[in-house]
């Protein structure tokens, strides 16, 4: 083998390396086919089919699968004619990705199984995790949760038993998500907690602000928003130092909706504002904040403002969500209608509307038009927390409040109607 051509080689597969790193891969592309010419010129069968995986996982990012097929089954065909059972694994690992790509899930989970079986004992053991992980992940796709879940038992055995605590919480994530797919809330709990202790003692921020994320989720779905507002607290603190502006707002959002049904309003109102000031596009997730935020403010009876916020919604939506659209429309007819109450001149002489009697008729009506709305949207939850606040409010204000209590009664009916059929 010439030393020089050799240099070559290994210079052009470290440039194709780092710009795969990079997720630069029609440049990685370039080097690794390069690469390929070079290892041909050598004649060593390892390094020809070492470049060929190379190559051929580039352009599986790049969609272009039928290559990558190809460069994978002939790294195959090379292995097995020299008996490289690593080599072996990992181009049946290669030839499974394309099939995860295609959508054809079986046929990468029976690819996966062919890559654990020949992956020689003598090598890595935290990547014979990895191609568990991703073995699982194909079942889990399918809704095989037995298969999915003794594959990814296997990954968190072998990371805990060779040491790599990382693959073992990332393990323990996966349990907790099939967990939680199957609707087994206090299993995936349980697992996500554990995955939140070792990326804790690892001091992998980035990951335990996800974790708790995903655990105050769980938390959320089983209606336990004391844990899931400590959670989502603690990883909104960690995602301020850690992560990107998005998570960051994304984190915001969630915290948001958990204080709101808390009624820890001002706090949600704090939350949904940081998560509008660092959402990095003008779209129509963003329209959904305003949305939010202007309901928000509805209810603090600053109607202009909510109205200010309605119309910035609006303009995001761009007639692509007719639903929000109308949804928002009749919104403002409510702000609208308040206000005209509001402006209009009393009937009582012994009432002032600037007192506090008066702000509190205002406030109800309020709530109980956005009530209103929110159950005419089919969002029961939403309505049945403003119409408990506004019957909350007419009893503190000894008014009568028989109609509120029908209502109450009306949509918590229709609310466990829906848990049970949805």
């Amino acid at each position: 083998m010439h030393d020089a051509e050799l240099s070559v080689w290994r210079t052009l597969m470290e440039n194709g390396t780092q710009y795969l790193g990079d997720e630069e891969y029609t440049k990685a592309e370039k080097y690794f086919s390069q690469g390929l010419l070079k290892a041909y010129q050598l004649e060593v069968p390892e390094i020809v089919a070492f470049t060929l995986r190379l190559l051929a996982t580039v352009r599986v990012r790049l969609e272009n699968l039928e290559l990558a097929e190809e460069g994978f089954k002939e790294a195959l065909r090379i292995c097995q004619d020299i008996h490289n059972a690593k080599g072996m694994a990992e181009a049946w690992a290669g030839l499974a990705s394309v099939s995860v790509k295609k959508g054809m899930f079986e046929e990468a989970g029976k690819k996966y199984e062919r890559a654990i079986a020949v992956y020689p004992h003598s090598s890595p053991q935290l990547r014979l995790g990895m191609l568990y992980a991703d073995l699982g992940q194909a079942y889990a796709t399918l809704e095989d949760w037995t298969r999915a879940n003794r594959a990814y038992s296997h990954a968190q055995r072998i990371c805990r038993y060779n040491g790599f605590p990382k693959g073992e919480a990332e393990s323990d994530v996966l349990l907790g998500e099939l967990s939680f797919r199957q609707g087994k809330k206090t299993e995936a709990s349980r697992y996500l907690k554990r995955a939140c202790k070792i990326f804790a003692q690892i001091k992998d921020m980035v990951s335990l602000s996800n974790t708790l994320q995903y655990l105050a989720l769980v938390y959320f779905e089983h209606n336990k928003m004391s844990l899931a507002l400590e959670c989502q607290q603690r990883a909104v603190a960690l995602c301020m130092k850690y992560d990107s502006r998005a998570i960051f707002s994304e984190s915001c959002y969630f915290l948001s909706k958990i204080e709101q049904i808390l009624e820890y309003y001002e706090e949600a109102k704090y939350y949904l504002e940081l998560s509008i000031q660092f959402y990095p596009e003008q779209d129509v997730e963003l329209a959904l904040r305003y949305q939010n935020l202007a309901g928000l403010i509805f209810l603090s009876m600053d109607l202009e403002k909510a109205e200010l916020y309605y119309f910035k919604a609006l303009s995001l939506f761009e007639m692509t969500d007719d639903v929000r659209m109308n949804e928002i429309h009749e919104a403002l007819d409510a702000v609208k209608e308040v206000r005209e109450r509001k402006e209009a001149p009393s009937n009582s002489a012994d009432i002032s509307e600037d007192g506090p009697q008066g702000q509190g008729k205002f406030a109800l009506e309020a709530l109980v038009h956005l009530a209103e709305l929110y159950e005419k949207q089919r969002n029961f939850r939403n309505a049945l927390e403003c119409y408990w606040k506004a019957l909350e409010m007419g009893r503190d204000a000894e008014m009568m409040t028989d109609w509120i209590e029908t209502r109450v009664q009306r949509v918590s009916k229709r609310l466990r109607r829906k848990k049970i059929t949805g």
